[in-house]
């Protein structure tokens, strides 16, 4: 299917991809700005087609626009998916299990591409695995792969090649990506939205090979995956920078607007009202308003790097406190049971609190909250700079270096309340009452830069 959209300079283009319920929406932010390069009060726009394909992998090998779908060989299996709802692929390079798509010519032919995938290997990682292929002739550019080799991201077409230059280590979710920028000739490989090696390159020329996902493949060798692989999408277009640091680390945005819980990043997981959530003027459009013990949460355990020690991370919010001040909880996070933390959370007298768990509560105190007004909040997380908070764009407290003992499992969070569970690091909270706008949740320490920008929607 080819889509013509229009793309706003370096913005980002989402697809909510929600992986059992598909969608052919395309999803663009109400925050373009924190991806649009400014140019004086006009916003320059581009017109392209694209070729957009959308593996999910949800139990089978279809492509979410039904015009690449792909034929399992070899009997792979299906395991949860890194998002905790879903599927991914599951692949055994002993059995050569890998992804065929033959129906129809994937064109990566003359043109610029993105391949964007998660993938999670296991075994022995010094071998070559493959990821993403099309390989009819081991001749003169028509042959490209997308492997890892010696535990390093490798791309090639046919002789020109560029290696990454970070070691993967196994038993590790990893978002990777490889584009090819007709324009420049260029190739890059890029692990976790960070560009991880580039080179030049002629453009892959063939117009008949059979593609393959977890596999490189041309007729004498098939190279497989062994591990998982999941989320794995084409597009004719080189992808910006931003573009695929947002795909790999924009984890969850809720903006709030047309009464919607939908995630309008790019994993689709939408949140859950329990209780009467109700959306009322936001900040920006309009925001989910809490009372009467509402809040936002999750039938399943969809962030997996928060369960992760030491992983950085980053929460970016407009925070409306309305009636009175008590001690109520904005973000909580949990295992289900046994395991819970207030991350932010308000005392009885409005004062705004950071926590974070290492052994024993630690965290930083930041202003008493207006009541009745708009409050931008960041929450950033690394082991270098421990917590850092921001009340309207600027850095209030930090703590200085420390650890993150995580639970070791993927994690619910709970937003405008604790989910009946009192008894959590700090040991106060409880339900908020006032409203929430434009949520952001990454995987990654956001700057302070970055986070100016999310205060000045």
């Amino acid at each position: 299917m080819k889509v013509k959209l229009v793309r706003v300079l370096n913005n980002s283009v989402y697809r909510t991809s929600i992986k059992s319920e598909p969608s052919n929406t395309v999803n663009v932010p109400k925050d373009s700005s924190l991806n649009t390069m400014n140019m004086g009060s006009k916003r320059s726009t581009t017109t392209v087609t694209l070729v957009i394909a959308f593996w999910p992998f949800d139990n089978n090998t279809l492509d979410l626009y039904g015009d690449y779908d792909g034929t399992l060989i070899g009997s792979g299996s299906y395991t949860t998916s890194f998002l905790g709802y879903g599927a991914a692929l599951n692949l055994v390079q002993s059995s050569s299990q890998f992804v065929s798509i033959a129906s129809s010519q994937l064109p990566l032919n003359s043109r610029s591409f993105t391949i964007e995938a998660w993938i999670y290997l296991r075994g022995s990682a010094v071998i070559d695995y493959g990821i993403f292929g099309q390989c009819p002739s081991t001749s003169a550019n028509l042959c490209f792969d997308f492997m890892t080799r010696s535990n390093r991201l490798y791309s090639a077409i046919y002789s020109d090649s560029v290696q990454g230059g970070s070691t993967l280590t196994l038993n590790t979710w990893y978002h990777v990506a490889c584009v090819y920028d007709a324009s420049t000739q260029t190739q890059s490989v890029w692990l976790n939205g960070i560009v991880d090696g580039s080179s030049s390159a002629s453009a892959y020329q063939d117009t008949s090979g059979t593609t393959t996902i977890g596999a490189i493949y041309n007729s004498s060798s098939t190279v497989c995956l062994n591990g998982y692989i999941d989320q794995v999408r084409y597009e004719t277009v080189a992808k910006t920078a931003s573009e695929i640091l947002n795909d790999a680390t924009l984890y969850v945005y809720y903006s709030f607007d047309s009464s919607s819980l939908i995630d309008n990043g790019p994993n689709g997981i939408n949140g859950t009202s329990f209780g009467n959530v109700m959306f009322t003027a936001g900040r920006v459009n309009e925001a989910a308003q809490f009372s009467a013990g509402a809040y936002i949460s999750y039938t399943y355990t969809p962030f997996y790097f928060l369960g992760i020690p030491n992983h950085p991370f980053s929460i970016s919010l407009w925070a409306k406190p309305m009636g009175s001040y008590r001690a109520s909880t904005l973000v909580f996070v949990d295992k289900g049971a046994s395991w819970c933390i207030h991350f932010l959370v308000m005392t009885s007298t409005g004062i705004l609190s950071a926590n974070l768990w290492n052994g024993g509560s630690v965290g930083v105190n930041g202003p008493i909250l207006p009541l009745n007004s708009w409050t931008h909040i960041g929450y950033t997380y690394s082991t270098s700079n421990g917590i850092q908070l921001y009340i309207n764009g600027t850095i209030y407290a930090r703590s200085g270096s420390i650890t993150f003992s995580a639970s070791g499992v993927p994690m619910y969070m709970v937003l405008g309340g604790e989910g009946g569970y009192t008894t959590c690091s700090p040991y106060y909270g409880g339900n908020f009452t006032g409203a929430f706008d434009e949520f952001y949740l990454y995987s990654r320490e956001l700057s302070t830069s970055e986070m100016q920008t999310l205060s000045n929607p």
